[in-house]
This record gives structure tokens, sequence and C-alpha cells, in this order.
């Protein structure tokens, strides 16, 4: 319940020890931190608002801030306690609280109880605010304190007076301090926090020990520094570098200037070398005539007007080739003829062939009788399918033929096809040199474009044709294709005149092309130098403002560098003693929490407490514990302890370092309903019934009305005076609870004699027997406690336990037949016992069993012996029964 302030002092206190080496930058950071600790607190990691923060102060205050510890209040040494006791508490208005309440706070023990919203959480408030100074439920909500505090109904919120006795007995107001009282309270929330610490993962688990000393306000606040705060600072030298580049670019400008003859010099050189390559004695100006421009035309240009002209085509049509194609076709025809007219001689065999074919033929589907008569084939005389079969195999020659026949009228076609093709050429070349109505031209036009049949060339070959001017000779149409071959030769002539220009012209063009980028580069040297040259004399004004912001950079980073190294020198420093602080707290309190513990589960097997127990000195460690039956295995508590065992152990560390600081006073803020049913005994025990606290006032809030009888029931007899219940209940409706410091001890035995003292014997034997009850049950675990605790008893069946009588009486049987058991309470506890059993009278027990219940018409009960008994069961109370006394 610290808060994160009080944590950051104890970590300056730490920064500042003479024995650790921290420079005196990471000091200064720390002591600025504190200096401004409420508007850090109130930044977060996020989008880098605490560096942004800090950033701002550190230019402003850093340099000014001491690199020695602040003037801040000095640790209580332990032990050194302002005072003893509180003595009272006023509260009101507050929270809960409408006008003011005093409660009497003189006794050791204090107990209220009361259900849920009767002002109990307002009442612990009250003593927060008393002890520490703040209320953590106010932060953590993020409202206003005082707007927290105030009561809705008064308007009013006034601070409590708690008001305490020193070990002189003198009184003096408790000054609040988180630090010296933060150990004081044990909360319900602390414990269940700390018990679902099992179920986070491993890496969360180290902030454990912290969250359950109430640390977690301070790791939560170390937390929010972010990891660097260079994105806040100026560290990068940016202006600077770019106009450092600027001030090489005018370097460069400047190189270039100086340069520029220099460059073009031997730019010049370069153009002349090729131009001299391009002809011998070429000099670099006349290489840029000959390729000329549109406004001056040179070769290049000449050459293109040229190479414009549409160039002579080959035909490629001779004499021999066209005197060729006619004796192709001619021979071609002969042989078709010769070939017609062996198969005219022979057209009977041909008949017989296509007879004997399809024959053959028609034997798939009349196979088993003759096709011209249908005879069937076994009365035949002759077969006429192996007839067909034969006869084919005898015209095979005749086949061949054939084929003969349809190849050579294949290869006539091709040749009427080149042959007309020949004639084309000349039909256009006539045309080309109009000449379409001379003798051959005319001939030509005639000419199908597809000529069929096979003597449509041969009109050249009939004299009378030729004598009457219908067709020309052969000689004539030879003559033509002479001239075209003459013709040929001249255009070849010309193609290869053309060719040499053409190659003439892509030498010119290369030539251009490089003359261009050759102009164009030596612009750009001219271009870049005229450009540097203005850039020189505008650099100052144009980059003045750069000037000025370079050098403000240089400073600030002059400025913010420290800021940086202090930063995080710092941040380490911190976060170092964070890792640290769960060790410190802790520190010596292995011991004294085993016992705790172990005293808490005493029910348990031997075997299952504690052998050992290692609490964590850094964040990376666990808590380990080794257990009585394997005392050398240690294992990790939050894995094998049950959730009821964890918050027994997280109640105990508490404890223990309440005890190790010898606080004068521990306050259980409903942190006992934090506990399961089961270990609330053993806690009570060890609070309570023990003496560990005899020396610590113990207040205690709870709406369990239970375990307020239970405590006021087991606490021992000399100390039950030290004991002040408060109950506090509802409003009547002012808005004010209803505290009631008179509601009466929920002890039996008190309430017993109480209700005999306003003559109710009835419910002096009913609480007598609650007393008896609780009373038998203490001293069999007393007798348990020495060994002795074997007692044979009777139960009236499977799952019933023992009556109180059998009890009773198993008890005084076990102390009388146990003469080796030696104790100063053996004696008195069995004369009371058998006193109450009614021995050698029973009236006692009769009492003690018509007292409980409800009869009609009986008679009175005699208020001596019930007066009896309850001294009987006062004499048993005041007996040392507590194990292991």
């Amino acid at each position: 319940m610290g808060t994160a302030r009080q944590d950051y002092v104890r970590f300056l206190r730490w920064l500042h020890d003479p024995q650790r080496d921290v420079g005196e930058p990471a000091k200064r950071f720390a002591n600025m931190v504190l200096g401004h600790f409420d508007e850090i607190a109130a930044t977060f990691r996020q989008r880098n608002a605490r560096s942004a923060t800090l950033a701002r102060l550190a230019r402003l205050n850093l340099a000014m801030n001491p690199d020695v510890l602040p003037d801040i209040d000095a640790p209580v040494a332990a032990g050194e306690w302002p005072w003893r006791r509180f003595k009272e508490l006023t509260v009101g208005p507050f929270r809960g609280f409408r006008r003011e309440e005093r409660f009497d706070l003189r006794k050791r023990v204090i107990l209220f109880y009361g259900p849920n919203g009767s002002g109990k959480t307002s009442l612990c408030e009250a003593l927060e605010r008393g002890l520490l100074g703040s209320v953590e439920e106010a932060e953590l909500k993020r409202i206003d304190e005082r707007r927290y505090l105030t009561n809705i109904h008064a308007g009013n919120f006034v601070e409590p007076r708690l008001v305490a006795t020193t070990a002189n007995g003198d009184d003096v107001p408790v000054v609040g301090d988180a630090d010296l009282y933060r150990f004081s309270f044990i909360e319900k929330n602390r414990i269940d926090a700390f018990s679902r610490m099992a179920a986070r993962p491993p890496a969360q688990r180290t902030e454990l020990i912290a969250a359950l000393f109430g640390m977690d306000k301070f790791n939560d606040f170390v937390g929010h520094f972010n990891e660097q705060m260079d994105a806040e600072l100026v560290l990068r030298n940016d202006k600077q570098a770019a106009l450092q580049l600027k001030r090489e670019s005018i370097a460069r400008d400047q190189a270039t200037a100086r340069d520029e003859a220099q460059t073009l010099a031997l730019h010049d050189e370069e153009d002349a070398v090729y131009a001299a390559g391009y002809a011998a004695g070429t000099t670099y100006v006349h290489l840029k005539a000959i390729i000329g421009t549109p406004e001056v035309p040179g070769r290049l240009q000449e050459l293109n007007q040229l190479l414009d002209a549409v160039p002579a085509s080959v035909i490629g049509l001779t004499r021999e080739i066209l005197t060729h194609a006619y004796e192709v076709i001619d021979a071609r025809a002969g042989e078709l003829r010769q070939i017609t007219q062996e198969l005219t001689r022979r057209s009977s065999q041909v008949s017989f062939k296509d007879l004997y074919t399809a024959v053959t033929a028609l034997q798939a589907g009349e196979g088993d009788h003759c096709p011209a008569c249908d005879t069937p084939l076994a009365q035949v005389v002759h077969d006429p399918y192996e007839k067909a079969r034969a006869g084919l195999g005898e015209l095979r020659d005749l086949a061949d033929l054939q084929e003969r026949q349809a190849t050579t009228k294949e290869s006539l076609d091709a040749a009427s096809r080149e042959l007309r093709e020949h004639l084309s050429q000349i039909s256009l070349y006539l045309a080309g040199q109009d000449r379409t109505q001379s003798e051959v031209g005319q001939y030509l036009a005639r000419l199908p474009r597809q000529p069929q049949g096979d003597t449509w060339w041969t009109e050249i070959y009939a004299p009378a044709a030729i004598n009457e001017g219908i067709a020309p000779s052969l000689e004539q149409i030879a003559a033509v294709g002479d001239e075209m071959e003459q013709r040929d030769v001249a255009a070849r002539a010309q193609i290869d005149e053309r060719a040499a220009r053409v190659r003439e012209r892509d030498g010119l063009l290369e030539c251009q092309r490089h003359v261009e980028a050759r102009d164009l580069q030596r612009k750009i040297i001219v271009d870049a130098a005229t450009e540097a040259r203005t850039r020189i004399e505008q650099f100052e004004v144009e980059n003045a403002a750069l000037i000025t912001e370079a050098d403000q950079e240089r400073r600030d980073i002059e400025r913010d560098e420290p800021i940086k190294a202090a930063y995080d020198d710092f941040l380490r420093q911190l976060r170092g003693f964070r890792d640290q602080l769960p060790g410190l707290l802790i520190a010596g309190l292995n011991d004294l929490t085993m016992a705790l513990y172990n005293e808490f589960n005493h029910l348990d097997h031997d075997d299952d407490k504690l052998a050992a127990l290692y609490l964590p000195l850094t964040g990376e460690q666990r808590i380990e514990i080794a257990f009585q039956g394997a005392p050398e295995q240690r294992v990790d508590a939050l894995v094998v302890l049950s959730e009821g065992h964890i918050r027994c152990l997280g109640l105990a560390i508490l404890l223990a370092k309440s005890i190790h600081i010898g606080s004068p006073v521990v306050i259980f803020d409903d942190a006992i309903n934090a506990i399961d049913h089961d270990h609330r005994n053993g806690i009570r025990q060890t609070i309570f019934d023990g003496d560990r606290f005899m020396e610590s006032q113990i207040l205690v809030t709870c709406h369990s009305p239970e375990f307020i009888k239970d405590i006021q029931n087991s606490l021992p007899h000399d100390r039950r005076a030290d004991c002040q219940e408060y109950l506090l209940m509802y409003h009547d409706g002012d808005h004010h609870p209803r505290v009631r410091p008179d509601a009466g001890s929920g002890n039996y035995l008190r309430r017993a004699q109480e209700a005999l003292d306003r003559f109710d014997p009835r419910d002096a034997l009913s609480y007598a027997r609650k007393a008896l009850e609780m009373l038998a049950k203490k001293s069999w675990k007393w007798l348990k406690s020495h060994d002795v605790g074997e007692l044979t008893l009777l139960v009236d069946g499977p799952g019933n336990e023992p009556t109180l009588r059998a009890l009773c009486e198993g008890l005084r049987k076990k102390l009388r037949e146990t003469p080796t058991f030696a104790h100063p309470s053996k004696e008195p506890l069995l004369l009371s016992v058998a006193t109450i059993l009614g021995i050698p009278s029973n009236l006692i027990w009769t009492y003690l069993n018509k007292g409980t219940h409800e009869e009609a018409d009986r008679d009175d009960f005699d208020r001596e012996q019930v007066g009896l008994i309850i001294r009987s069961l006062e004499q048993i109370d005041r007996l040392e029964l507590r194990p292991g006394r």
C-alpha cells in the first residue's frame, strides 16, 4: 500500500549510496524527477508522452539540479516507532460517515464487523488516510482524492484524526507516512492478487512480491519510462549534414567552373581523333559538313534522296529456263500419251480388273454363295472369290500402269503450272515495256490464267498457226527471255550500287548520332559550368536559413547529448533498483514466513509442511519451497501449492514483514475473507491465540460474525479484557452507519454469565453447552499435541459425530488412564470435566441437555447448579490448553 513517490525516495537513497558507483548526470536526473514527480507520474509511455515531458524538464532544470541527495526525511530505523498503540479515531464527514464518529481504540484487539455496505470500508480508508496520508482506491480509480473522500450527503470532507499513545503513555497525533506504515495494512485485494499470480505466465510473476507488498504503483511508474527518449531530443545532425552536402556540392561547382576550359579542350581533342578516324585528313568541322543539316544539306541528305528512288528488280527468267520448261512439259505430255495408249489397248483387262475387285469386296457380305447367281459355294464348279483373287494377281502389272498414269498426270500438271508462271513473267515484262500488242503479248493475253488439258502450249509448234500470226514461235518467245536476262544484268548492277550507298549512309548516320551526342555533351559541360557559377553566387543567400538551423542544431545536440546519457544511465539504475526491490523488502523473512505458514497449516500432514522456504531476491527468481517429506527437493511454490495454500503463503509473507520491522499495529482490511474456511482456524490461532503478536495492536474488519465469535472464544482468558468489538449496521435513513460498541461479546462463557446475571438460566445453559463443545474440542487438540490424543469414543452410526457426552467421557478416561502424562493443566481439567459429567450426581449434565431444548411447564433450573456449570467451564477456560503448550 505504498506510494510510488515513497518508493522513488527509497530509490534515491539507494542511488546516492556512496558505495554505489553512479555518475553525476544520472544522480542529477534522478533528483530532477523527484522535483517534478507528480507531473512526471501523470504521464505514460504511449506516444512518448513521458519522454516529451522529461525532455522539456531536463532542458530547463537538469543542469541546475545538484548531484547530491536531496533534503528528504530519513527513514525510521527498525524499532524506532513514534508510538506504540492507537488510542482514538475520529472520522466524519468522510466517505460513508455523514457526521463525526469516534472510535475508542485503546484495546490491543479491535474487531469491527457487520454486513457489507455498513461502513467498514470507509472506516479502513479513514485509517489508511491517517496512517499513509492517502487512499489507494482513489488513485486506482483516477478520482480526485478529496472528491473521492467527500461524503455525498454532507457535501463535506474532514481529515480523520488518529491519536496514539507512546511507550510512556503520552498521547500523540499520528502523522501519515506511507513508507513507514505501508506494512501495517494487510488487505484482501493484495492476497487475492497474490493467489492469482500462479495462473500468470512466468514472465509476469517477477512482479509477484512487489504486488504483494503494494509496490505495483512504483512498478507502473517505472514501467512508463520509455526505453529511450531519443525521439524527443535533438541528436541527429541532419541540418548540418544537409549543409555539408550543399557545401560539398558548391566545392564541386567551383571545380566544374574552374575546369571548364580544360574539359572542353579535352573534349575537342577526342572529336578530332574521331573525325580523323572517319577519313584521313578530315577535321571535326568537315565531318559535320559532310553529315549536313536540314538547313545546309550534305552528303547524308544526298544519299537519302538517291535511296528514296524505287530500286530495279531482278526477274530471274532466261532463255535456258524457258526452253527447259517447254522441254519438261513436252516430255511429261508424251509419257502420259504412251501410258494412256497402253491402257486403252488393254481396256478389256481393265474391265476384268474392276470386276475382280468388286467380287472380292463382296466376299465380306456374300461369302457363302456366288454373288451373281446365289448358288451356294459348295455346289459351284469354280469358287468365284478364289477366281477373282487369282485374276487380280495376274493383272498386277496393269495396276502398276494405272499408278504410273496418275503420277505422270501430276508431274504434267506441275510442269504446266511452272510454264504458265514463266509466261506470266514475260507478260508482265511486256506490259512494263508497253508491248502488250506485240505478237507475243497478244498470244500471252489469250492464254487462260489456269490452263487445263495437256496441249494448251503446243500451239506454238503448229507451222500454220505461226504463219498465220495466230501464235508466235518458240524462238520469238525465247528472244523475249533474252531481253529479260539482259535487263536483269543492269538491275543487279543498280542493286550493287544501291548497297554501297546504303553502307555509306549507315556510316554517316552513325557519325551523325555520335556528333549529336558529342554536341550534347559539350552543351552539358558548358551549361554545368554556367549553372555552377550561378549557384556559387547564390549559395549564401539561398542557404541562409539552413545555415542558421544547422548552427542551432549543433547547439541543441551539445545540449541534448548529455541529457540522453543521463537518462540512459538513470533508467538503467531505476530498473535495476526495481528488480532488486523485492529482494530488499523480503530479505531475512524466509524462516519467519515458513514458521507462520506451518502454523497456519498445522492440520496438514507433517510431510506436507515446509522444511525450507526460499523467497526470491531478484525479479528472475521464483518462490521455492521444500516439504518435510522431501527436504532435499526444491520446487516452485506457485506450481505445487493449492490456491488456499498460496493465499496462506502470501499472508505469512506480509505478517512476517510486519513482525520483522516491529510494526506497532497490524490492520486486517477484510483480509480474513481472502482465506478459505479450512485455513481460518490455523490463522486465527496463530494471530490471536499465540504469542507472536503480543506486542502488536490488531485491528480486524470482517463481515463474518462467525469468525468474530471464534476469535472471541479462542482468545486466552487473560487477554479477553484487552479486546473491543464494534458492530456496524446499515443506517436508519440518515445515511450514517449505526455504530454499536456495546453489541456484546461473542464469547460463550461471558454471554452465559450475562444471561445468569439477568436471571435467565435457560440462555445461560444454552451458551454454557456451546462453551463446553468448544472447550472439549480444544482439550482434545491439546492432548493430541502432547501425543495422548487417541480417544475411544462411541458413535451412533456410520458418518455420525461422537456425542458431546461421549467426548467428555473419553477425555476423562484418557486423563485418568495416562499416568505418564504430566502437565499443570491435567488435574484441574480432569476435575472440571468430572464435575461437568455430573459425578457423582448427574444433575449438571441434565441441565446442559435441558437448557438447549424448549419445554413447556417444566421446573425452574437451580441457579446455583447453573452457576456451578459456568464456574467449572471457566476453570477449564483459564487452563493452558493451547496446542504444544
